[in-house]
């Protein structure tokens, strides 16, 4: 079988800089969405790691874990 080579480098058509311009566009928006998503998901910990903390230093019977988390589901506190 056969391998065709072109004699042109993919950099020579005049199409390359506009498609190689949309990929890097297209990269850059994947890695911020990644971003943003790794931020909110790491507050909503802080702030449920905080709450479990003074609920634990209240040393509150009423500190059950279990429950805390059926509870903020239940409240729609969660986003997805």
């Amino acid at each position: 079988m056969k391998h065709r080579t072109s004699k042109r480098s993919l950099e020579a058509y005049k199409i390359f800089p506009y498609v190689a311009w949309v990929l890097i566009f297209g990269f850059v928006l994947f890695v911020y969405n990644i971003v943003t998503e790794l931020q909110n998901t790491t507050a909503q910990l802080q702030q449920q790691t905080k709450a479990l903390q003074q609920q634990v230093a209240d040393n509150s019977p009423t500190a059950d874990f279990d429950n805390y988390s059926e509870q903020r589901y239940q409240t729609g506190s969660v986003q997805e």
